[in-house]
């Protein structure tokens, strides 16, 4: 409620895990085909749906989405991590909302009309849920205090008064500088990403995380690490080239085992 209020306030898109999944089924333009825009196809659709069930794949691909759309700078995301994924961006503010239990579970109750226990048992694993997910693509503790700029209890804080608070502070604090930095460092954030995924969309799936991607903001893109051989060496290095994004490679990639 707070995340969908505070985006129709500011005027930004509130954007979920359901929105970023129905846009990229919906859209023509898939974040993931990178190196393969002219290659929209059904098969290509197949593939990335099989893709989708290896958790690196999915890791990569959400990361990629989420940057793609703070590139916008117009964007309220709830959940999958975003506040992790753009930490220390400037222009970005993560905040956590948390309500005392005994009101979730008397609130999802009423709004789902089940019993209490079995309200009580499904904010248990909803949470349960959001703590794994985001240790396992994270290795973070969604708990963790520091992670935050801000934490509301919205038992204490009325919604309207919780919007104002954040909405007064980003009118104040976010400024156009600020915007041309974060830019910057979302674009070269993003290409790193979409070379990793390039990885799992060329078959070669099994060097991610010996491959590794860096871009600066001049068009440069430095790889480092071991591919099996020179044909992936080859394949990978001429894909990215064609990238218009890309003005220079600096590859210091080896072939062989590891």
């Amino acid at each position: 409620m707070f995340a969908r209020e505070l985006a129709k306030r500011l005027g930004y898109l509130f954007i979920n895990r359901t929105y970023i999944n129905n846009d990229c089924q919906e859209s023509d333009y898939h974040i993931c085909m990178f190196g393969d825009e002219d290659d929209i196809s059904p098969r290509l659709r197949k593939n990335m749906q099989d893709l989708m069930a290896d958790a690196n794949f999915h890791k990569v691909s959400m990361i990629a989405n989420i940057l793609d759309r703070a590139l916008k700078n117009n964007a309220v995301f709830l959940g999958m991590g975003a506040g992790i994924v753009l930490s220390g961006i400037s222009n970005t503010i993560n905040l956590r909302v948390v309500r005392l239990l005994e009101e979730r579970v008397k609130a999802i109750a009423q709004v789902k009309n089940i019993p209490y226990d079995d309200s009580f048992d499904l904010i248990e694993k909803m949470d349960e849920g959001k703590e794994d997910y985001i240790a396992r693509y994270f290795d973070a503790d969604v708990n963790d205090p520091a992670l935050y700029h801000l934490m509301i209890n919205s038992s204490h804080i009325s919604l309207d008064d919780a919007v104002d608070i954040v909405a007064n502070y980003l009118y104040k604090h976010f400024t156009p500088s600020h915007t041309k930095e974060a830019e910057t460092a979302l674009k070269n954030r993003l290409l790193e990403k979409r070379a990793e995924i390039l990885l799992f969309r060329l078959g070669m799936m099994h060097s991610y995380g010996n491959v590794t991607f860096h871009a600066s903001g001049d068009g440069i893109l430095s790889i480092a690490g071991v591919l099996r051989n020179e044909a992936e060496k080859d394949l990978l290095l001429q894909t990215l080239g064609n990238n218009k994004d890309i003005k220079e490679i600096k590859a210091n990639v080896h072939t062989g085992v590891l």
